[in-house]
């Protein structure tokens, strides 16, 4: 008998009721629990996604005084999908998440926007700070990248930095210029011709 059961019991004979009442109550919390995680996780990467995103940035001035935001795009998904298949297509995406989920974590957030876009946000960071946490995200992608899986993940970036009264919208904006900055300079040494 656990402790709540103890104390019931000595309420007398409507403790079957009170009990039935608590497990039923439970059982809802934890219904709403996994619809919460659902609305709020994206299912094939793991990351928190864009309603997650949304719900975090509305108030990031009230947590904030600083803030570095880095856009990403993962290079190559419809090539992936067309000529691999879907699966293979989830498998990059996949590894552009664990990518970010290695240096998430503290006051850093990563999400999944939607399609091959994700998005990471840094708190109360110095400008520097950004820089090497894009290093280190650099390393683990090419570590993931070393595995003989044959998916090659590239994912181009661009990254904002805002200090007190920045606006977090704009930040995101300017994140994703620089980001088709870098996808267009990726693919100029590629070879390929900039869409």
């Amino acid at each position: 008998m656990n402790v709540a059961e103890e104390f019931l019991s000595e309420l007398g004979s409507d403790s079957a009721d009170v009990l039935l009442l608590l497990k039923e109550a439970t059982d809802t919390i934890n219904y709403y629990r996994k619809l919460l995680e659902r609305f709020e996780l994206d299912k094939l990467t793991g990351l928190p996604g864009s309603n997650k995103y949304h719900d975090f940035i509305a108030d990031i001035k009230n947590r904030a005084a600083t803030a570095g935001i880095i856009f990403f795009d993962v290079n190559d998904l419809k090539y992936y999908n067309d000529n691999k298949g879907h699966h293979a297509g989830n498998l990059l995406l996949q590894k552009a998440a664990e990518s970010l989920m290695m240096v998430s974590g503290g006051n850093v957030h990563s999400y999944r926007l939607g399609g091959d876009e994700f998005v990471t946000v840094i708190t109360n960071c110095k400008e520097s700070d950004i820089d090497e946490l894009m290093a280190r995200w650099r390393e683990g992608l090419d570590v993931l990248n070393s595995a003989d899986d044959g998916i090659h993940c590239s994912v181009s970036a661009g990254a904002a930095f805002g200090a007190e009264g920045f606006d977090p919208d704009e930040l995101l904006k300017l994140a994703d210029e620089r980001m088709y900055i870098n996808k267009t300079e990726m693919k100029a040494a590629r070879g390929q011709k900039p869409r």
